[in-house]
Formats: C-alpha cells, structure tokens, sequence
C-alpha cells in the first residue's frame, strides 16, 4: 500500500471509474452473447472494488497508527510524507500533531524534573532553617528554670533570625513564580546596552565590562525582563573576576544567520562540566554562603523561555560564556 500514497488520488480515481465501468460492459457484453467476456468484466469489476476499499482503508490505517503511536507514547513515529494531491496535506497535519505531542511529552517531563529538583532543595533548605528553632524550643520548654534572661533573649534572637531567614527564602521563591509574561516590542539591543552600562557605572567591578554590538542588532522581548535577566548574568561574572588578575568581561550582540543572540563572556574561574546544568537549579550556589540567593541564573533562564528562547552555558579556560539566543 505504500507504493500507492505517491498517486493515491489517481489510483483512487481509476479504481472508482473501474467500479462503475465493467458492471456497465458485463451486462452489455451479456445482452449481446459474449459471456466468457461477461464473467470476465465482472470479475474486472471485484477485483476493482477490493482494490478501491483497501485504498480507502489508507488514510484510515494511517490515523489508527498516529492514535496507536500517541497511546502508547511512541515518539519516534513518522507518517511519510507524499506529493499526493488528497494525502500531502494530511500526512503533514498528522506530523504536526505527532510533533506537537512530542514537544508537549518533552515539557512535561523537563518541568517534572525541574520541579523535582525544586522540592528537593526547598525541603533540604526548609529543613536546615527550621530545626536549629525546633531544637532550641523543645530545649526552652523542657527546661524552662535552667534558662537565664540572657539566654532567652539571645534564643528568642536566634529564632528571629531564623524566621527571617525562612521569609527571605520563600521571597526569593515567590520572584521565580510570578513573572509576568513578556509585552514584546522590537528593542534595538544597543539602547539596553546603554541602559545597563549606566545602572552598572556606580558598582564596584563595572570598570571591567565592555559592551560590543556587530551592526544594528534588534530583538523581540519585553524590555524590562531582558535587561534584568543580562544584568543578572552580569553581575555574576563581576564577582567571578573580583579576585582575577586583569580580569575581563564581554558582552557581545550579534545576530549570525539573522537569530539575535547575546554572550556574556568571563575569564573568570572554569565551571566544571557537572556543574553547567546545576547553577541553573533555584537556590543551587557556587558563592561563598549568605552572598547569594542562588536564584539569578534560574530567574534568567526562566525569562528567556518565557521569550520562546534559550540561555547556556559553556566554560573552558580561559573564558566562560552565557548564550542568549532568541528565536
């Protein structure tokens, strides 16, 4: 049959003329005595209907192999595609829908994975905050006249910090949950470049970011989540070269066959290859503890899916590079 899908139409055609043609010359050639050549038609006329009902049963087997596919979650199957003039436009519809389905299966299963990792470091950091004040207040109940008014206090200080610290977690949660989607506008990327040189002017370390643009790049994003994403990378690879010995970084517009991308480059230390994957993790740090939220780079490579995006990471010494590539 799939010699068929190439001239469907045609083969559908002449089988359906065929259909209504020999019963037509078998009764002809019946009335006028020839009927070695009646049978002979009318055997012509089976064969075509037979013909014609596995042809129509085509498309139909075709769509049950799709829906097959789709229930047994097969995401390697592939309708072939034909010139033919009736079949071309659905085998295209049903690798759409195939391709649509994959792409869907693939979310779901990184956003699962994504979300997996969330819980796990939200409940190991929930843990290390909360038990130091289970622990000092099982301690202050069960002892309550072995306690100084010094010792409540710095325990009652203790427990404050805390709590602050469980608020300052779950804020820095609640910025990666609430980002609106993008109002997108053409933005020529020279004009953010301008717009961050200036924020950045007055903090320590800005002296060692150079912006470059290769011609009149323009990207389609929101401009106020694209900038806070950039400043975000940064201001990352300022604290990676605080302690670097002519330390440089490079932001660099360009748009290499007519895809708008930005690189954030460093000569910072190398990130190890088991660790590419991982800074982009909500709350995973590599910074010394209490200087940073660890959700910059999460924050920054949720924004650019947002923009239907990507942001990546490679690192080989001597250089580090952050890709922004917009679609």
């Amino acid at each position: 049959m799939a010699s068929y899908s190439r001239h469907y139409t045609l083969h559908v055609t002449a089988s359906v003329v065929m259909t209504m043609v020999f019963p037509a010359v078998a009764v002809w050639l019946f009335g006028a005595g020839y009927a070695p050549f009646a049978v002979l038609s009318v055997i012509l006329a089976l064969v075509a209907v037979f013909r014609l009902i596995k042809l129509l049963r085509y498309p139909i087997s075709q769509t049950e192999m799709m829906a097959r596919a789709i229930k047994n979650n097969d995401l390697m199957l592939h309708i072939p595609e034909t010139d033919d003039l009736l079949l071309s436009q659905a085998s295209a519809d049903m690798n759409r829908i195939l391709l649509s389905y994959r792409r869907d299966q693939n979310e779901l299963e990184t956003r699962k994975n994504y979300y997996d990792r969330i819980l796990r470091v939200m409940t190991h950091e929930l843990r290390n905050t909360v038990t130091p004040i289970v622990s000092l207040t099982d301690f202050m109940v069960e002892n309550p006249d072995a306690q100084t008014e010094e010792d409540r206090r710095e325990a009652i200080s203790i427990i404050n910090s805390q709590a602050h610290n469980v608020c300052s977690f779950l804020e820095s949660y609640r910025q990666l949950t609430v980002l609106a989607q993008p109002s997108m506008t053409d933005i020529p990327v020279a004009r953010i470049f301008s717009n961050l040189q200036t924020l950045l002017k007055a903090e320590p370390g800005a002296e060692r970011v150079r912006f470059e643009t290769a011609g009149d790049v323009v990207i389609h994003a929101d401009s106020s989540l694209i900038p806070l994403a950039l400043i975000n990378i940064i201001r990352n690879a300022i604290q990676a070269t605080d302690e670097v010995e002519d330390g440089k970084i490079e932001v660099m517009a360009s748009a290499p066959g007519g895809k708008p991308c930005i690189t954030v480059t460093n000569n910072g230390p190398e990130i190890p290859e088991s660790q590419i994957e991982q800074i982009f993790m909500p709350f995973y740090s590599t910074k010394k503890t209490g200087s940073g939220s660890g959700i910059g780079l999460a924050l920054s490579r949720q924004i650019m899916q947002l923009h239907d995006g990507t942001l990546t990471c490679s690192s080989h010494y001597p250089y580090t590079t952050f890709t922004f590539q917009f679609s």
